[in-house]
């Protein structure tokens, strides 16, 4: 069978899985959420938006009004809006295209993978269960409500393109690779941050493994490519920047601590997961459950351990002196390793005469010690020269690169502090735009791509004759690990914020079924700007901006990864109505908006129908009513 076809039947066998493994949401492909309503509602206005309104203006969401650049107030979503593009035309439905791209997240991340594991390996075995391993991998699982972390699968593309290119010396390769960096980097803006330094290293390596670094001619190719990425990507920073320049701030290292991975979140899986859900939660916290899968792993460390430069160094080992020192470089080896895992899980190491407490200090005597030892031994030397040349040395280092950044500033394990620096301070303080993004744990997918890849290399080293048995039982193993059927499917935020608000509906309604209260909007003015209440709950902020796909009228509501200082204002304002009404009605004609929707049936006891009652007192002049939606006309002060 041809190598492409085989992708493409490799392609069916991910989808098939996807939809089997996110059952039961393609029995509701039009109307349920995988996960809950709140960042996927997010993400379908987003993409709907996208789909609509590109071209001038296109920054200027129709949130926050009438604050600028809100569609940067977090991700833009612009890649994914382009894929639904045509569903959007036909349909109209944001849902339907939100989960077509849910789904595509996984059997994409499937082939991107089989891709480049086969690549590797020579392989079709292989790159079978390393993709998998990526597309599959408990910790993706766990990310089943935010798309814009599922939007990895455009990684391993990169790293494929970039692997033929080096091998070929064609510019195809290359260009492939560059075109999915650079959708890539707009897919996800974590990624954009966290995948470039792994793209560099990646490229250095391969440069210096092939000793390419006086090839003028491959090196202006690679340059090239790389400055055409980063050209295009950079008018999609600005917005950002500018935004820093009206106010935003950046991420105190307080929230992004928080927001940090434990030691033991890789001990921590997803509950909803069949197999380990009920056993492993060392430290389970939010967005902090990194467990990558015991299959994974175990390949992976294959893979590490049967390269053909370990078995050629073992090899070289002759006479009985030189195996002592070898057994002996070894077993040290293994012992600091030990220590460092002891000191990152907490422990304190305690020996007669010695107690090892400080995790800083250790790896500082290794790094003296291993450069002595480099020094002093061209052995060592070859050694290490012969390990980082290796396929299982560059993603051994970029799944490490990962692990370490996904800890944050400070290194916790439960929560106790092991160590108060860590390499991803240095950048976040020195490389823009790493304190603007509040998640380092999410560094997690990258490490489960660096396992991914490191998995190929284990089932390549299995002998031929069991490697297809081998790898069937593995490819079993990862689908066990990864069951979480049925995932979860329209969860609504019951934890609010404000108090006196009724549940919300189990469902958001499409099409003809929508709340008619959105079509007679449709109708407005496009002058006019809607506030919608209550107000300020994100529960319900996040719904508005949804059925504003039905109208795309300006929303003084809003929902997003930040928001202006006026709306916190504004929201604390109307939350302190009943004991100060002036400053509430003042804040709310001083805002933007022409016109208000009260949702009466959206609050408890009889709340809705007393704020009606309250705005109508006040001079707001109501022009129609759509069952308990009350639309108001708000006047000018």
């Amino acid at each position: 069978m041809k190598n492409s076809s085989f992708a493409f039947f490799a392609f069916l066998f991910y989808l098939a899985l996807t939809l089997a493994l996110t059952w039961p949401l393609v029995t509701g492909l039009t109307h349920d959420v995988p996960g809950g309503f709140g960042d996927p509602l997010f993400a379908s206005w987003a993409i709907s938006w996208d789909a609509t309104h590109l071209g001038r203006g296109w920054w200027s969401a129709n949130i926050f009004a009438p604050h600028p650049l809100s569609l940067a107030y977090s991700e833009h979503f612009l890649p994914q809006g382009l894929q639904a593009l045509p569903i959007y035309a036909l349909t109209k439905n944001p849902i339907l295209c939100y989960n077509l791209l849910f789904l595509s997240t996984f059997a994409l991340s499937g082939l991107g993978m089989f891709l480049l594991g086969r690549e590797l390996t020579g392989s079709a075995a292989a790159g079978l269960v390393a993709g998998l391993a990526f597309a599959f991998a408990p910790y993706r699982m766990t990310s089943i409500p935010h798309l814009q972390v599922l939007s990895s699968a455009w990684m391993p593309f990169v790293l494929f393109g970039l692997r033929r290119h080096f091998a070929t010396g064609r510019l195809r390769p290359l260009a492939g690779a560059a075109a999915a960096w650079l959708v890539q980097n707009l897919s996800c803006g974590y990624y954009l941050l966290f995948f470039t330094p792994v793209v560099v290293l990646y490229i250095v390596w391969e440069l210096t493994r092939a000793r390419l670094w006086r090839d003028t001619r491959t090196l202006l190719r690679v340059g090239a490519a790389v400055a055409i990425v980063l050209a295009a990507t950079a008018p999609f920073l600005l917005p950002y920047l500018e935004l820093r320049q009206l106010g935003f701030s950046a991420r105190s290292l307080t929230e992004t601590t928080r927001f940090s991975a434990d030691v033991y979140g890789y001990f921590s899986a997803d509950p909803n997961l069949w197999l380990w859900g009920p056993i492993a939660h060392a430290w389970p916290k939010s967005e902090g459950l990194l467990f990558p899968g015991l299959t994974i792993v175990a390949l992976a460390l294959v893979g590490l351990a049967q390269t053909d430069v370990a078995r050629a160094f073992q090899a070289r080992v002759g006479g009985p002196t030189r195996a002592a020192l070898h057994l002996g470089v070894q077993l040290a080896g293994l012992a600091l390793l030990a220590v460092i895992l002891a000191l990152l899980l907490g422990f304190s190491i305690r020996l007669p005469g010695i107690k090892i407490t400080s995790l800083s200090r250790v790896l500082m005597v290794c790094g003296i010690a291993g450069a002595i030892v480099l020094a002093v031994s061209r052995d060592a030397r070859d050694r290490a020269r012969g390990w980082l040349s290796s396929p299982a040395g560059i993603f051994a280092a970029i799944t490490l690169f990962a692990i370490v950044m996904s800890f944050g500033p400070e290194i916790h394990a439960r929560g106790r502090l092991v160590s108060d620096t860590n390499l991803y301070g240095a950048f976040y303080r020195f490389v823009p735009g790493f304190d603007g993004v509040r998640v380092p744990a999410r560094y997690g997918m990258i490490v489960t791509l660096g396992l991914a890849a490191l998995a190929a290399l284990g089932v390549a080293a299995i002998d031929r004759r069991r490697q297809a048995r081998v790898s069937a039982i593995a490819g079993a193993l990862i689908l066990l690990e990864a069951l979480a059927i049925p995932i979860p499917i329209n969860q609504n935020d019951t934890g609010y914020t404000q108090a006196g608000l009724a549940p919300l509906p189990a469902s958001v309604a499409i099409g003809p079924a929508a709340p008619e209260v959105y079509r007679f909007a449709a109708q407005l003015p496009a002058s006019a700007i809607l506030l919608e209440l209550p107000l300020g709950e994100p529960a319900f902020d996040v719904r508005y901006m949804f059925y504003s796909t039905l109208h795309w009228k300006r929303l003084v509501n809003g929902y997003s990864g930040g928001a202006p200082a006026e709306y916190e204002t504004l929201t604390e304002s109307l939350k302190d109505r009943a004991t100060r009404p002036d400053r509430a009605w003042q804040a709310m004609t001083h805002s933007a908006a022409t016109h208000a929707i009260v949702h009466e049936s959206s609050y408890a006891n009889d709340g809705g129908p007393t704020l009606s009652a309250w705005l109508r007192a006040r001079g707001a002049r109501e022009i129609a009513a759509f069952g308990t939606d009350h639309v108001f006309l708000i006047p000018r002060p």
